[in-house]
């Protein structure tokens, strides 16, 4: 007993499972379908733009009036077999009815009643005979409608597949054109960037170039200003001591040359950093 109310709650609990399962599915079906009903209208206008193109929408029409003449001649066929199958009733009604009168003597009473019913199923052959006149020829239209309708389908058909091979040309076509306009501007842009990069490299080599020469025409102006000081020095010490060294005797000539071209270094130097900031 307790194995089987083991089973019982196992099969319970699994039943419920499924149960949340499939709930859970049909609720997010359904929430699936709601956010897709959303995008229905514009859907249909491209399946109806694309119908009209290609002429599928036309084709369907013919096939439409062709289902529907099919139908009026399915029906003229059985009218047409009804009137039959009464025509032919009458006609054997009317077979036996001269066997009957052809046994029967004139001088009798029932051939007057024969004669009457006869002259009856005479009229009522007549009419039926009009009927199935009437029949045969619904069923002649009908028929010339269906072929009418089968042909025009089938003209449909055929212009509807050249539309739509056509239609695949074209947008195979246009397709290749939006791609090659798509990579030439891709690769334009990508140039342009290579471009923008070299020359921002290219900057920054030359500005580095441009700081190279600036630090060292710097480095030669204080040298220079070094040489300057040592000279000046020396001078004075020349002038005071009175002690000549032929290594490093600067005569005036050789301070205004120098001082000249510190200045020159200097002046330089203010012109690249102006034109460089």
């Amino acid at each position: 007993m307790k194995f089987k109310k083991q089973v019982e709650t196992v099969l319970q609990m699994i039943k419920e499972k499924a149960q949340n399962k499939i709930s859970k599915t049909n609720s997010s079906r359904t929430e699936l379908y709601n956010r897709l009903a959303v995008y229905r209208p514009e859907y249909d206008k491209v399946v109806s733009w694309y119908e009209r193109v290609t002429g599928l929408s036309e084709v369907r029409v013919a096939q439409d009036r062709v289902l529907e003449s099919q139908k009026q001649f399915m029906k003229a066929q059985d009218r047409r077999r009804d009137v039959s199958v009464e025509l032919r009733t009458i006609q054997n009604k009317l077979k036996d009815l001269r066997n009957e009168l052809l046994n029967t003597s004139r001088a009798e009473d029932r051939y007057i009643e024969l004669v009457t019913q006869e002259h009856s199923l005479l009229k009522q052959e007549n009419s039926i005979i009009d009927r199935v006149n009437y029949c045969e020829k619904d069923e002649r239209d009908s028929f010339i409608l269906l072929s009418t309708t089968l042909k025009d389908s089938h003209d449909r058909e055929r212009i509807q597949a050249e539309r739509t091979k056509y239609v695949s040309i074209v947008g195979s076509i246009l397709g290749t054109i939006i791609g090659i306009i798509g990579s030439t501007l891709i690769n334009a842009w990508k140039m342009n960037e290579f471009k923008r990069m070299v020359l921002d490299a290219k900057l920054d080599s030359s500005n580095l170039n441009k700081n190279d020469q600036i630090k060292h025409l710097l480095l030669q102006v204080e040298k220079q200003n070094k040489m300057l000081k040592k000279a000046q020095l020396k001078l004075n010490s020349d002038k005071l001591t009175s002690i000549v060294e032929p290594d490093w005797k600067y005569t005036d000539r050789d301070v205004i040359i120098l001082t000249t071209i510190n200045c020159t270094i200097v002046a330089l130097s203010a012109y690249l950093v102006s034109k460089l900031f």
